[in-house]
């Protein structure tokens, strides 16, 4: 077993305010979040790929070619994505 050291006061008192002594769900909750952060599921993209999908929605945007979501559905999707966080 290896002990992890946080020298950051706000993160410190984060976990005190929030785990206070339940070593347990802090560990849990550690551990998702390691899971989830490594395996987001989400492929890695060069800088340039980034940059070359950024720059065709801009350029499908200005020549009114972008398939937009109405604010209807935008919004019941980022709601429905916000609670799966």
């Amino acid at each position: 077993m290896q002990t992890i050291q946080i020298n950051n006061p706000e993160i410190e008192n984060f976990i005190s305010s929030e785990y206070g002594n339940d070593t347990q769900s802090l560990l849990r909750d550690f551990v998702k979040f390691v899971k989830l952060s490594l395996n987001d599921a989400c492929p890695t993209l060069s800088k340039s790929e980034a940059s070359s999908r950024v720059n065709i929605a801009i350029a499908q945007v200005k020549n009114d070619t972008a398939d937009l979501l109405s604010q209807d559905i935008y919004d019941e999707d980022m709601k429905e994505f916000m609670k799966s966080l």
